[in-house]
């Protein structure tokens, strides 16, 4: 069992890894629910009196995103209500964090400046680097909250844990303790809808949910869907070529072999919205080829997908299923979300544009049970992978043990 952070942390220096990594507009960071979540977990620490060293990437090398987190600070102080201090790299910042009275927050920079951060290495490995021993010699404890970097073995990610008393936030746990919920559920009929632009991802969630009985039946949109036609003989003429380009027909092997043991439970759109010249035009599928791009769900299969969902009582949607960002073309991800919205079962999203569909599209994180702040470790964690940061928090628990009595003695 993942241990939650202990009840008494008055005094105390947590370095807390969150994931603030927000989409950029204008040089500043689109206000997120995962943003919201992590702030919120900063002032629960805060509220207890500790001292926190908060740690958080932004962006990759070479992106536009990849900016200084001291763009983040202005909205980070309006969530938290707090006024919050910032260090460079370059910068003393043990001095900084020795300074820290109870209370009060320290946001260090972008830790994926730091050219070691994305090294993909073991948590001894990345704890043997001067800086994580330094970060670890200037706390009492590490606070891992970031689920959706906890498929990564990344330095401030799994650097710690082998150096000091590492416990589980709140993001995190909440994250582990729906996902497990959704896999160890008892009830009947279970649905899965994948959706998404990147089918090799959604496919091997498909296989493990129908080969571990954890689903009764599949809807198959986004271009996985359309790759499952594929897979049946059937061309769709234009996309065929960006099927091509992507080389998405390299899974056909992959898809026919998992789609002939489970054709009764898997099901794809009968019906396509093409986009034909900006208005939306429907075309059935043994009418394919098609002359323009498919970019949504047609009206068939909206109605189709929209009566397996009132009959399950638990859902899981990842990805949505069509092009949303425009208009004409956002009625399929819409009403398949509504649907679930009406659904008194257990509804769990997740996937990395879910949350922009649901906030564009006029719905809530509260109209459904769980919405997930993770994209690609979720998905990991669906497909019954293991999650490096995940293991190496379970597998530090002898050490945790005696670092925990130690911790209260201290």
């Amino acid at each position: 069992m993942l241990k939650p952070v202990p009840e008494n942390i008055s005094g105390k220096t947590i370095l807390l890894r969150v994931d603030l990594n927000s989409n950029i507009q204008e040089g500043k960071p689109v206000v997120s629910a995962r943003l919201k979540e992590h702030a919120k977990t900063i002032s629960f620490f805060s509220s207890k009196k500790a001292k926190i060293v908060v740690l958080s990437h932004q962006g990759r090398k070479g992106k536009p995103d990849f900016v200084s987190l001291k763009n983040h600070l202005p909205e980070l102080e309006k969530l938290t209500g707090k006024k919050i201090q910032f260090s460079l790299w370059k910068e003393n910042f043990k001095e900084k964090i020795f300074s820290l009275k109870e209370e009060e927050i320290l946001l260090m920079e972008n830790t994926r400046f730091l050219d070691f951060e994305s090294e993909e290495k073991t948590p001894k490995e990345h704890s043997e680097n001067e800086i994580i021993k330094n970060l670890a010699d200037s706390a009492d404890l590490f606070v891992l909250d970031a689920f959706s970097v906890s498929h990564r073995s990344h330095a401030t990610v799994v650097g710690f844990i082998p150096l000091m008393p590492s416990f589980m936030g709140k993001v995190l746990e909440s994250e582990i303790i729906n996902i497990e919920k959704v896999l160890n559920s008892k009830e009947k009929p279970k649905l899965l809808i994948l959706g998404g632009a990147k089918p090799e991802d959604s496919l091997k969630t498909m296989a493990f949910f129908l080969k571990e009985n954890k689903t009764d039946k599949v809807l198959a949109g986004g271009l996985l869907g359309e790759l499952i036609i594929v897979s049946l003989g059937y061309d769709f003429g234009k996309k065929q070529k960006f099927f091509e380009e992507k080389g998405f027909l390299s899974l056909i092997p992959e898809i026919k072999e998992i789609y002939e043991p489970f054709s009764e439970k898997i099901f794809f759109p009968k019906d396509f919205a093409l986009d034909e010249n900006g208005k939306r035009t429907n075309i059935n599928v043994f009418d394919l080829p098609a002359d323009f791009i498919s970019k949504d769900l047609g009206e068939n299969a909206i109605k189709d997908f929209s009566e397996e969902i009132s009959k399950a009582k638990l859902i899981v949607f990842n990805g949505p299923l069509g092009v949303f960002e425009e208009k004409e073309f956002s009625k399929g991800t819409k009403e398949i979300l509504q649907a679930m919205k009406e659904n008194s079962g257990f509804t769990f999203l997740g996937g990395g544009d879910t949350e922009t569909a649901l906030s564009s599209l006029g719905f809530s994180k509260e109209d459904f049970s769980f919405v997930s702040l993770s994209g690609k470790a979720s998905l990991k964690f669906l497909s019954g992978k293991k999650l490096i940061a995940i293991e190496a928090l379970k597998q530090s628990k002898l050490t945790l043990y005696i670092n925990f009595v130690l911790f209260f003695f201290s």
